[in-house]
């Protein structure tokens, strides 16, 4: 009942979020890895993101973690201002509302830091604050050479664009511009990732990796591509064959078919123009087998199949 009348509150809150974006309702609920999942409800926004316990002023585990609704009033402290809640918590799980106090002093801060803010309003300070574009974070980033605006900076903060990120890519030999330093968070290009990449003996540049990244490029595919003996597997080639659908089970199936060494033009060819397996076994049972490459995408595209070459017999 407890856990229903609180889940209740949290939707009564969300859809009655206080005259202001910043007041509204809140959530924080205990993820598997440790950390909290917070969500923001106020009016015309909502924000979902993960967060450290440790970030939080007054608010104990003992709280979080209490078996019966717990009363809890604590803050998120932050450069561009202070978030106050106040609700309760039971199981991991808790609900309530917040004010967002902010910190009106910060467009100076800013302005010393020579970022530009334009309307810098208690909206937008409410947004700095919870993505913690703090002063120390554009120092950072300023000093690793990305002198940006503020939405920029806080499209950095949203998609874990971090200095710690920069450094570890800059150390790759990467320098991207903030555009795409911004893509390669996306699209997930981790230094992990790298590593393994180049490990396969690749050395991709930024819109390589951007482009593995997008079109699933993975070190999975690359290792059954080259066991399957695909010729000319260029970082161009890895792309085209990833969009054009050329899957390594494909090319596992014409192995057995007697292809073997197909190169990765000629499966990108066979994949635009329709070479399904289907289409190769079907031939065969119609007493054409071992037709070249070259000679089954020309019948594709002219048309002809089993069928037809069963009615002219």
């Amino acid at each position: 009942m407890r856990r229903t009348l609180a889940l209740a509150l949290f939707f009564f809150l969300a859809a009655f979020a206080a005259r202001a974006a910043q007041h509204g309702a809140w959530r924080l609920t205990t993820r598997d890895d440790g950390r909290m999942q917070i969500d923001l409800v106020s009016d015309h926004n909502h924000n979902s993101h993960p967060i450290e316990r440790s970030a939080f002023t007054g608010l104990t585990a003992a709280q979080i973690d209490a078996r019966n609704d717990t009363p809890a009033d604590f803050r998120l402290v932050r450069d561009a201002g202070s978030i106050h809640f106040t609700g309760t918590f039971v199981n991991g799980d808790g609900v309530g509302r917040f004010v967002f106090e902010p910190n009106a002093s910060y467009a100076a801060t800013l302005r010393g830091l020579g970022v530009a803010s334009s309307e810098l309003d208690d909206d937008r300070l409410y947004s700095l604050a919870i993505h913690d574009v703090s002063a120390s974070f554009i120092r950072e980033m300023q000093s690793l050479g990305y002198r940006e605006d503020l939405d920029q900076y806080i499209a950095f903060r949203i998609h874990g664009a971090t200095p710690q990120y920069v450094r570890e890519i800059n150390a790759l030999g990467y320098k991207p511009d903030a555009d795409k330093l911004v893509a390669f968070r996306i699209h997930g290009a981790t230094t992990q990732y790298i590593r393994d990449i180049r490990a396969l003996g690749y050395q991709p540049d930024a819109d390589d990796l951007v482009a593995f990244r997008i079109h699933g490029v993975s070190t999975e595919f690359i290792k059954g591509m080259k066991e399957l003996g695909v010729r000319d597997l260029g970082s161009d080639n890895l792309v085209a064959l990833r969009i054009h659908g050329a899957s390594v089970d494909y090319v596992r199936d014409l192995r057995d078919l007697g292809y073997t060494n197909v190169s990765a033009d000629q499966l990108v060819a066979m994949k635009i123009h329709g070479v399904s397996i289907s289409f190769i076994r079907d031939l065969k049972s119609a007493g054409y087998a071992n037709i070249p490459v070259e000679k089954l995408v020309s019948m594709r595209i002219h048309g002809i199949d089993a069928d037809f070459v069963r009615k002219t017999k």
